[in-house]
């Protein structure tokens, strides 16, 4: 019985592994999907696992309205597929649809998006003046936060000396126990 689920189990690995081996997958792109720009991409790339094949993939990158940004040149360059862009304008998740195929293998669809935020105008805020307040002044709260601690401390301190005191008198233990001997020479052990 054994014996017979190793040879299925073989011929399963060998008749459907060839299969997925086969299948296009995707190693990398640029801009990574998922990721967040502050500077316009000039194209966007798909490496696949094989050399694809000329003029049978194509690749599009839309704005967040739908409206196509890529400039149309599609090149293939090895296991590279590469699209130049337009300069990005507005914020938001593009998405780039793409369709490669490679030489005797299963085409590979889908599509992936990034983020673009586009830099705005930088406003540099103007310091303004403050008057500085008395840092020994009562009414500053970490100054009668402070008091408060240090009163704390002196109370603790006080009830500490007290509980100590008190402990002593009720548990009166003497500092060394003492013990009885007995006199060595009035033993009756000893005595015949």
């Amino acid at each position: 019985m054994k014996r017979l689920v190793q040879v299925i189990s073989l011929s399963m690995f060998v008749f459907l592994g060839t299969n997925i081996a086969a299948a296009t997958s995707i190693v990398s792109t640029s801009p990574t999907a998922g990721s967040i720009l502050s500077i316009s991409p000039s194209a966007v790339s798909i490496k696949a696992n094989s050399d694809l094949v000329e003029g049978a993939n194509s690749i599009e990158v839309t704005n967040p309205s739908g409206v196509r940004v890529d400039d149309g040149s599609v090149q293939v360059q090895g296991s590279v597929l590469l699209v130049g862009l337009k300069p990005l304008e507005t914020s938001g998740t593009y998405t780039v649809s793409y369709s490669l195929m490679v030489i005797d293998e299963e085409s590979a669809s889908g599509t992936f998006t990034f983020i673009y935020n586009s830099p705005g105008e930088v406003t540099m805020a103007t310091p303004e003046p403050t008057t500085s307040e008395d840092p020994l002044s009562t009414n500053n709260p970490n100054r009668l936060t402070d008091l408060f601690v240090v009163a704390l401390l002196i109370f603790a301190f006080i009830v500490l000396v007290f509980l100590s005191r008190y402990a002593k008198q009720t548990f009166n233990t003497p500092s060394k126990p003492k013990v009885q001997r007995k006199n060595p020479s009035t033993s009756k052990k000893f005595l015949k």
